[in-house]
């Protein structure tokens, strides 16, 4: 497969008075194109770290950062502004979505700040891929948290990002509608060749995913394919 974005020793130093903290310690990873990477951690691993560096919403301290081999670390503000709203969306722990504005409202104005023509019908198939047709001109008072993430996601899809960042998406939610998020993930990259990076302690999140990296530490502790190795075992049978 073909990478999309990867690092190359990655390291992230925080100051706290006199305490120097290494946050992440030669990050060296590899996201392909068209797959669900899971990074996997305790809280205090620094994958939220990770992320947030590979989504140019922070700088590392060394180390460099090449989405489509492009380096991104080291461009401007105003460069890096421009990549957010069109190359690299996020869905966070808490949706974040407008209150005054109806589900549907929502993922248009995702379309307005990334420059795109507004596409009715585009709006409405990424509703469908995330199955809240039926609920899209609804307030997000009226949506469950399961729905909200769910609108959350169809508001990060809709103008076709080069990659999404999903920061603990399913963290709020029960068990089985986690499940259901994740699976969506699964569907947008089997359907729409999306490229997804998602953080998550849970470990019932794992045999979804087409890479898991194991932070410890500030550092990649393991590295693993469930998919294929579910695969295999099954091809053993």
């Amino acid at each position: 497969m073909e990478k999309l974005i990867y690092t190359e020793n990655i390291c992230r130093i925080f100051k706290s008075g006199s305490q120097t903290i290494h946050a992440l310690r030669d990050i060296n990873i590899n996201i392909e194109k068209g797959t669900l990477t899971v990074l996997k951690g305790r809280s205090g691993s620094g994958k939220t770290t990770l992320m947030n560096i590979l989504g140019v919403l922070d700088k590392p301290t060394s180390g460099k950062v090449y989405l489509e081999d492009r380096e991104i670390t080291s461009i401007s503000e105003a460069a890096k502004d421009k990549l957010r709203r069109g190359n690299i969306s996020f869905v966070f722990q808490s949706v974040a979505l407008l209150g005054q504005m109806s589900a549907y409202e929502n993922v248009e104005f995702m379309l307005r700040i990334s420059g795109k023509p507004l596409d009715k019908e585009r709006i409405e198939q990424c509703f469908s891929l995330v199955g809240l047709q039926e609920r899209m001109m609804h307030m997000p008072a009226q949506l469950s948290g399961g729905e909200q993430q769910r609108t959350a996601i169809a508001r990060a899809i809709v103008h076709r990002p080069s990659i999404i960042f999903a920061d603990e998406p399913t963290a709020q939610l029960d068990s089985k509608t986690a499940y259901s998020v994740v699976n969506i993930f699964r569907t947008l990259v089997k359907e729409e060749g999306m490229t997804i990076v998602m953080t998550t302690h849970d470990p019932n999140m794992m045999e979804l995913a087409d890479h898991v990296y194991t932070l410890e530490d500030g550092q990649i502790a393991q590295e693993g394919f469930p998919l294929k190795e579910e695969a295999a075992k099954w091809a053993k049978i």
